[in-house]
């Protein structure tokens, strides 16, 4: 099971990959112009992501529309980027025609904004490491994203494919349980849907609980005392 954040912000990146068990991070171009700092160039922000992703697995998405341009671009990031790195294509016929040509040349990619499992298979056939449903544009649209993203993950595993489903876009914890729990192997999720994955009343009243009967017995931390 993988879980990635899904942010540009580099203080929240900073942050989340401090705290939690995160296998990376991703990216797309509107969280890109979004979480760029004031007088950062895109240049830079990129290769502090690559800094502080040191050892993770960072997404990067191509801009191009056409086949010829998406290669271009994936090709020039990893070359100024490198380390474990996937680049996003768009889950289009141009896509599918540059994914299966960077499989030849050995670079990672993800199909993205993947919406039916029509165009999750014909990436998976292409060689594509993952393709990426977006949960609540699914929902959205009145389908069931993570009942659509769980069968995507089927499919896979019904046809032999190696692909793995990257759960993206999500509002709800029901969302992300509903997809990992239906075999989707990766999620990527917003600092702010961490915090609520990590959280639960019933452990806040049981913590609140220990910390009543530990201080009336004894006032002190367990370091103080032993």
């Amino acid at each position: 099971m993988l879980y990635y954040l899904d942010s540009a912000k580099l203080s929240l990146v900073e942050a989340a990959l401090k705290k939690y068990p995160l296998d990376g991070v991703t990216t797309n171009p509107t969280i890109l112009v979004r979480d760029i700092e004031e007088g950062m160039t895109l240049s830079e922000l990129l290769k502090e992501l690559r800094r502080l992703t040191e050892g993770k697995k960072l997404f990067v998405q191509v801009t191009s529309d056409d086949a010829a341009g998406m290669i271009r671009d994936a090709e020039k990031i990893v070359s100024v980027l490198g380390g474990d790195l996937t680049i996003k294509v768009p889950s289009t016929s141009e896509g599918f025609e540059a994914i299966k040509a960077l499989r030849a040349v050995g670079i990672s990619t993800a199909a993205t904004a993947c919406y039916s499992t029509s165009q999750a298979l014909l990436a998976a056939k292409a060689g594509a490491d993952f393709v990426a449903p977006y949960v609540s544009h699914l929902d959205n649209l009145s389908l069931d994203g993570p009942g659509i993203a769980s069968e995507m993950a089927r499919q896979f595993d019904l046809h032999g494919f190696g692909t793995q489903v990257l759960a993206a876009s999500f509002r709800t914890v029901s969302q992300v349980e509903r997809c990992i729990a239906g075999g989707v192997s990766a999620v990527t999720v917003t600092a702010d849907m961490l915090d609520l994955l990590s959280a639960h009343p019933g452990t806040d009243k049981e913590l609140a609980s220990f910390r009543k009967n530990w201080g009336a017995k004894f006032g002190k931390g367990i370091s103080e005392l032993i």
